[in-house]
């Protein structure tokens, strides 16, 4: 009996240092513990999915922004004005993850949400990716989340990783704010302006095996009311993409299923008295060429800050001069379809380098014929 006593009182002891470590280091940085240099400056957050949700909660934000990684890197949360905010947004965000955090903002202290929706994420084909953490959100998800992120082996290993990564200097990939600067994927093409096009269009990529939508947006309406019940004011915004990917959505047969969800969204946000913003469409700032140095995007699919501000000055304070985003509502939604449709003609006539670039890739995938010149 001595023998297990002694045994137990050292776990338990074990477990009372290791769980004291983490919350020193404060390794996925969720309890605001303060930065120590060399030793927790560097954070070793791990999955996003688990830490930036309870990132929301403790940071006491005013304004949260949440979309996928083109506002993860787009929007810088010290360009909002009002105080402090938090760039919720995580890679790769489907619809129902997006609804999901849109909710847990209710429970955080921000009153305003700047929701950016971006169509992939509505493909009907795709369900929640795999370390979709749901236990989390909510008013007590710090609390449940204790066991991963204090008294977890994975929880010791991150420490680990960070007083390793502070010793070393190493930069962080995430700011204390939730913004994640934009950094070309390493590989032999992966830093290439087009890459993201021909990965969107390959077998298995975002703009293949896409049925539909409406399944998707279905639930947003009620979320839509949900919030403005809840007191958070919801900016909606459809984030811009350089030409290049809307050429892309053209070359994979989904133009009419595009023009469809932004009519749809319209028709929602005007039934629910929330503002919606379109900034993808064809215009000086998403028609730079893909053969000089970008100065407006990271690769085609990532806008740079620069172009962030210039939207949020567009959502916050309207210039009545700026023709960069334009106020969805049905009863003009047709008028401003038909003037990206024109655009669209003015750029395939200026840009025939980057059009053709982006038909050779559908042409390497089976998407078009060689001979094809028209649109299908």
């Amino acid at each position: 009996m001595g023998y297990l006593k002694h045994l137990f009182l050292a776990i338990a002891l074990l477990i009372g240092l290791g769980s004291g470590l983490n919350l020193i280091i404060d390794p996925f940085d969720v309890f605001n513990t303060p930065r120590l240099e060399r030793i927790n400056t560097h954070k070793s957050i791990g999955v996003e999915r688990l830490s930036k949700p309870l990132q929301a909660i403790s940071r006491r934000p005013n304004t949260i922004v949440l979309g996928t990684s083109r506002c993860l890197h787009g929007i810088d949360p010290k360009d909002i004005p009002g105080g402090s905010s938090y760039n919720l947004s995580l890679p790769g965000a489907l619809a129902g993850e997006l609804e999901a955090l849109s909710r847990h903002v209710a429970v955080t202290t921000a009153k305003h949400l700047i929701l950016c929706l971006n169509f992939v994420s509505f493909n009907e084909a795709r369900s929640l990716r795999e370390g979709f953490y749901a236990d989390v959100l909510g008013e007590y998800g710090l609390l449940r989340s204790l066991p991963r992120t204090v008294f977890s082996y994975a929880a010791l290993k991150r420490s680990r990783n960070t007083l390793r990564d502070s010793l070393r200097g190493k930069p962080t990939t995430y700011r204390a704010d939730g913004f994640r600067p934009f950094a070309p994927r390493a590989g032999k093409e992966n830093g290439s302006m087009i890459s993201p096009v021909a990965s969107f269009l390959s077998p298995g990529g975002a703009y293949r095996d896409f049925p539909g939508f409406a399944a998707k947006l279905t639930g947003f309406e009620l979320l839509f009311r949900d919030l403005r019940t809840a007191g958070v004011l919801l900016t909606v915004m459809v984030p811009p993409l350089h030409a290049a990917q809307l050429e892309a959505i053209n070359e994979a047969g989904l133009w009419s299923m595009f023009e469809d969800w932004k009519r749809n969204l319209a028709a929602l946000c005007e039934a629910t008295q929330t503002a919606c913003w379109d900034f993808a469409g064809f215009s000086p700032m998403t028609t730079e060429s893909l053969t000089k140095p970008p100065s407006n995007f990271g690769d085609t699919s990532h806008f740079r800050p620069s172009v962030g501000r210039l939207i949020l000055r567009r959502v916050f304070n309207p210039p009545e001069d700026e023709d960069f985003g334009v106020r969805l509502t049905p009863g003009a939604i047709d008028a401003h379809l038909a003037a990206i449709r024109a655009d669209r003609e003015t750029y395939r006539r200026d840009h025939l380098d980057d059009v053709q670039a982006v038909r050779d890739i559908a042409i390497s995938y089976g998407l078009r014929r060689a001979d094809q010149k028209s649109d299908k």
